[in-house]
């Protein structure tokens, strides 16, 4: 038989619930439910998983969180290899709690990252006209709009739209031929996303993420990066015009020396190590690259 610790009450939010999310979350959460079980609620601990409810009211020894977590056996959780065992104050303080009754607070279930909003795919609440097609994203504003009593602008002339278009993707405003240009919208769009002057335009937005900075000297000291930190600035610019995923392009900054050692135009990824935008303190510039 186990024996509680104390006869003190034990609180649910400052001592069980961050002991079950240190041990307990990473597999029974909302990112993973092994065996279906997730401890992250009360509510959830009562329903249980494949094997039933893990809280026993009636005798709390005997309640499935506690025998796995005492076992010495294959089923020990946290498993071995992916967590400490608790030690006997936890479980002598996870025992008082449940024979306390288990109170906690009602909560949220929460959502697991698939079920976030932004990954949910955006419907329109209506049925679309063929007219609407075209503008979707006004079908979506339209039930706000009308709440709000808003009435939205009419669609830009075509000019004001080029006008926008160069701006936005080549950071150059359209010539007069240009503005007159009588393709259709997405011809244009295609053309200024090809145009040498998008990575350009855009690649400065990223410089000021992954902190370039040119080199310059003070007689012989090396100042604010190495000498030939443009071959990285380049590179960006290249990367965003050959549309190269952002994913490849952190392999390439981190480990362009091992991906591809005999490649000048991968191995200039490398600068992002080599640039140095806080001399005087170095903790701060090995914590920001991290």
């Amino acid at each position: 038989m186990i024996q509680s610790s104390s006869t003190w009450g034990i609180d649910y939010l400052s001592e069980i619930k961050p002991l079950l999310a240190e041990k307990c979350y990473s597999c029974h959460g909302a990112l993973k439910q092994e065996s279906d079980l997730r401890l992250d609620t009360l509510e959830l601990m009562k329903r249980g998983g494949s094997s039933g409810s893990v809280i026993d009211l009636d005798d709390p020894s005997m309640s499935q969180i506690l025998q796995r977590v005492l076992s010495s056996e294959d089923d020990r959780m946290p498993p071995e290899g992916e967590g400490s065992a608790l030690n006997s104050d936890q479980i002598a303080t996870l025992l008082q709690w449940i024979e306390q009754g288990a109170v906690a607070p009602k909560e949220k279930i929460p959502v697991g990252p698939r079920d976030h909003w932004a990954f949910q795919p955006i419907k329109p609440s209506q049925t679309v006209s063929s007219e609407e097609q075209d503008n979707l994203i006004d079908v979506l504003l339209a039930k706000k709009h009308a709440e709000l009593g808003i009435e939205p602008q009419p669609p830009a002339p075509k000019t004001l739209q080029i006008r926008r278009l160069y701006l936005d993707l080549i950071g150059l405003p359209p010539n007069a031929q240009q503005l007159l240009d009588h393709r259709t919208i997405p011809e244009i769009v295609d053309e200024l996303l090809s145009n040498p002057h998008h990575g350009e335009r855009w690649a400065r937005h990223w410089m000021d993420i992954w902190r370039y900075s040119d080199w310059y000297g003070l007689g012989q000291q090396l100042r604010n990066s190495q000498k030939h930190i443009w071959h990285w600035r380049d590179w960006i610019i290249h990367s965003l015009n050959e549309d190269k995923g952002y994913n490849r392009m952190i392999q390439e900054m981190l480990a362009g020396d091992e991906i591809s050692p005999t490649d000048p135009s991968v191995l200039a990824a490398t600068g992002f190590l080599a640039r140095n935008y806080y001399l005087f303190n170095r903790t701060t510039w090995l914590d920001n690259t991290i």
